[in-house]
């Protein structure tokens, strides 16, 4: 009997450490997650995004609800657009992309963790 309460105890002891360590990392996650969007909503400002794209309305350019949705239904790479490296896939009319070359010029020489930074931001937006 001894035997079957410590084994009981030993595994809801293991289990209390299991169950402990999973929900601190993923509240690390959650909070590291908050910031990068945090930042990037910071860096897409910065950089006059904002000048084209509103949150959740149509100006010059598509809203960052709409790239998000697109993205997202897509499972396009937002990076790789930023850095030059795929094809728009939201707004392709040939006047879009001659405006948006000037931006991406911007955002070429953006450093990859800063552009991650942007698209988290523009992928949070719902």
């Amino acid at each position: 009997m001894r035997k079957i309460i410590f084994g009981i105890a030993f595994i809801a002891s293991i289990s209390f450490v299991i169950f402990s360590f999973t929900e601190k990392k993923e509240t690390l996650n959650t909070i590291s997650q908050t910031s990068s969007i945090e930042k990037g909503k910071k860096l897409f400002a910065r950089n006059a995004c904002t000048s084209c794209h509103q949150e959740q309305k149509k100006i010059v350019g598509p809203s960052v609800k709409d790239i998000a949705a697109k993205y997202k239904a897509e499972k396009g790479n937002l990076v790789s657009f930023l850095q030059g490296k795929s094809e728009a896939i939201v707004d392709k009319d040939a006047g879009q992309i001659a405006m948006m070359k000037a931006s991406l010029g911007i955002t070429k020489r953006m450093k990859a963790e800063d552009l991650k930074a942007i698209s988290a931001y523009i992928m949070s937006v719902k």
